[in-house]
This record gives structure tokens, C-alpha cells and sequence, in this order.
């Protein structure tokens, strides 16, 4: 599917924001049968959210590398993923002295053979757009509160996450999109809250939705405006545009990651060589 000729533009982009550092983390990997694109948003007011996040990705592109493609079960292979990287991340947490539970979103998309299936858990968010207006998104896991700062002071809402992965012993129950086959000129778009929680969903759409606009000026548009928001949260996102024909060139990546720190590299490495072990001992 990403080879001389292609089916897709591709481009994805990450900013820190206003926080002190970057836990969101995506992948985006392809085969000449499937495409497997993600993104997780470590959970702020928890320890380690960034190695949650990461372990989401590494999880999900071990799984991917080792499975035949096409997939034979979609749906089942990016519940795999999901229940992997939980446990996962129980386990990092429980070999810290003391223990800590760190906590992430995740959504997760799969597409081939012209459709798109996906996965999610938490607030970080997929949405199909068709012919400039949203034909599919995801639910977000979370509840509204009503919270105040002092007695004078109206009561604002504040939505709380339901579900995420890590912090309680089972995996959480992962909510799936039905199989949808893609038509020309849709656009998938999988972002953290730090997007769709600062730019308004017209802004997202007429974006996303210009064909004459090259897919990563677009999206890197976006994640400016989101970052320029006050108290800008971190902001990642990865967009597809689904082509009327093949063309020939490859993928477009746009903006890219910044790398990791060494420290948490080398915890990354050090959790790769037990993800293969976490179910056996769970």
C-alpha cells in the first residue's frame, strides 16, 4: 500500500505545548497488504504517562510485526494490542520502588483492503471525514463532573476519563468502530485532546477537508492554532487522505516526533524484553 504506487497521503505532527514535557506518543506503520496507525496520550496527574504511551506503541508495532498481513481479524488483533500494552504497564508499575500506576489513552486504526476499522479507550480521538463533514468519531470514555473554586464561583464542567490503560487490574473494555470501507477523498484523523479540545471542529473540518491544501501543510496548520491556545496541552495527531487513484510517490510523513530521552529509552528496552512474557506471568 505505500510503495511506488500509493493509495494515500499520510502526515502526522507533535508539539509539547505548555507542559514541561511531551507524553503523547503515535506510530504509523505500513505493509504492502495493511496499514497500522495509532496514538496514545499518557495521563497528566499520573507518574510515568510517557512510558505508558510508549508502551501502547511498542506493544501494538511488536504485535503488528509479527502477524501475517492482510490481518486475518482486525478487530481482535488491535484488542490484542491493547490488552498487551495494559498489562504492560501494570507490570512497569509494579517493579517501581515505590509502586506507581502510570495511565494512557489509546486509539487505533487498522486499515486494508479499502477499509478501515478501529479501536479506542479514553479521550484521544478518530475521526472519518467525508465530503467536509464528519461521517464517523469516536465516543469519548469519559463523565462530566460539576466543579467549583470557591463559594462565589458558578460551577464549570469538567469531563473525567472512565476508562484508560493502566491503573486497575484488568484491561479496560475497548470500544470498536464497525469495518467501514473508504471512499475517495475521506480522511481519517486520529488526535490527542490537545487538538480537538482547542481547535473548533469547523476549523478541523474545512482544514482537512480543502483537497487543494497539501494533507501535512494542512495538518501542521492545525497543530500551530492548537498550540498557540493559552495553557496549550501537548498536541499530536495523524491525518489520512484516502486518494481517488493511485499515484506514484511515497508516504508524506509531515511534521515528525521528537526522540525520546535516553532514560526512557533505555526503560523501553528494558520493558521490550518482557512484553512477551507479561501474559504467561499475569
Amino acid at each position: 500500500m505505500n510503495g511506488a504506487h500509493r493509495l494515500f497521503d499520510a502526515a502526522k505532527g507533535t508539539r509539547i505545548g505548555d507542559r514541561p514535557d511531551n507524553q503523547d506518543r503515535s506510530l504509523f506503520l505500513a505493509s504492502p497488504e495493511t496499514l497500522l496507525v495509532g496514538l496514545a496520550d499518557g495521563l497528566g496527574g499520573h507518574p510515568r504517562g510517557e512510558v505508558a504511551a510508549q508502551l501502547l506503541v511498542d506493544v501494538s508495532e511488536a504485535m503488528f510485526r509479527q502477524q501475517s498481513k492482510p490481518l486475518p481479524d482486525p478487530e481482535t488483533f488491535m484488542l490484542q494490542c491493547v490488552g498487551k500494552a495494559h498489562s504492560a504497564i501494570m507490570r512497569f508499575g509494579r517493579r517501581q520502588n515505590p509502586r506507581i500506576a502510570p495511565r494512557t489513552t489509546a486509539v487505533l486504526a487498522v486499515i486494508q483492503q479499502g477499509i478501515a476499522y478501529w479501536a479506542h479507550v479514553g479521550d484521544s480521538r478518530l475521526y472519518l471525514i467525508r465530503d467536509g463533514a464528519v461521517f464517523s468519531q469516536t465516543s469519548d470514555h469519559t463523565q462530566i463532573r460539576y466543579v467549583r473554586q470557591s463559594e462565589t464561583e458558578a460551577s464549570r464542567p469538567r469531563a473525567s476519563l472512565t476508562r484508560c490503560l493502566g491503573g486497575l487490574p484488568q484491561p479496560p473494555t475497548t470500544t470498536c468502530g464497525p469495518p467501514t470501507p473508504l471512499q475517495p477523498g475521506d480522511t481519517l484523523l486520529l488526535c490527542s485532546d490537545g487538538l480537538w479540545g482547542q481547535v473548533p471542529r469547523q476549523t478541523l473540518l474545512a482544514t482537512l477537508s480543502d483537497a487543494t491544501s497539501p494533507l501535512h501543510e494542512a495538518l501542521a496548520a492545525l497543530i500551530e492554532q492548537a498550540t498557540r491556545a493559552e495553557n496549550s496541552d501537548n498536541v499530536t495527531a495523524i491525518a489520512l487522505r484516502w486518494l481517488a487513484e493511485p499515484v506514484s510517490g511515497g508516504i508524506d510523513a509531515g511534521l515528525v516526533e521528537p526522540p525520546v530521552d535516553p532514560q526512557l529509552e533505555h526503560a523501553i528496552a528494558h520493558l521490550n524484553q518482557v512484553i512477551g512474557r507479561v501474559d504467561d506471568s499475569n
